[in-house]
């Protein structure tokens, strides 16, 4: 082979590697934008997490000030709002670093493009990892939350009963 063909097959080769980097960099780019579609409907489940979060933290706190206003004859129940308390707290900080995650997504954005393939396809598999993650972390909070309300609700009743056997003149 003459040094020209030995060139032009050097060049070719160049090319070709060239232009499936560009194709692989690509593919990981259209992953990474179907990736932000996700983190964008993960965010808005977020948000719901958190308010409804907000909103288990008030009832829990309203529930607690009227069980200790009132003689509850069954002490596990103050056991019971403890660990609910703790849930709470464990909660608090998972919605945190869900925020922190989804935040840290939204940030790579701007820089994803720079990125060599094999960062890309790093964070593409750290973002899948979070993903997993949070909405795996989402349905145990969502499972605590139901299994908390359905607790309040029976010791609600334990303390409207209680109060209707105190003060019988309240059920005319």
């Amino acid at each position: 082979m003459n040094i020209m063909k030995k060139i032009a097959l050097f060049f070719t080769i160049v090319a070709g590697a060239f232009i499936g980097c560009n194709d692989e960099k690509s593919s990981f780019t259209q992953e990474y934008d179907d990736l932000m579609t996700q983190n964008d409907s993960i965010e808005q489940l977020h948000s719901q997490f958190q308010n409804n979060h907000e909103q288990m933290k008030q009832e829990h706190e309203q529930l607690s000030q009227q069980m200790n206003s009132l003689e509850v004859q069954d002490s596990t129940v103050f056991e019971n709002l403890a660990q609910h308390e703790v849930l709470l707290k464990k909660h608090e900080a998972i919605l945190a670093g869900h925020e922190e995650w989804i935040q840290g997504h939204k940030e790579l954005k701007d820089n994803f493009g720079n990125l060599s393939t094999d960062e890309m396809k790093a964070q593409i598999s750290e973002m899948k990892t979070n993903h997993d993650k949070i909405q795996s972390e989402q349905e145990e909070i969502r499972n605590d939350h139901e299994t908390m309300m359905q607790e309040h609700s029976s010791w609600r009743d334990e303390v409207n009963n209680a109060t209707m056997t105190n003060n019988p003149d309240t059920t005319s």
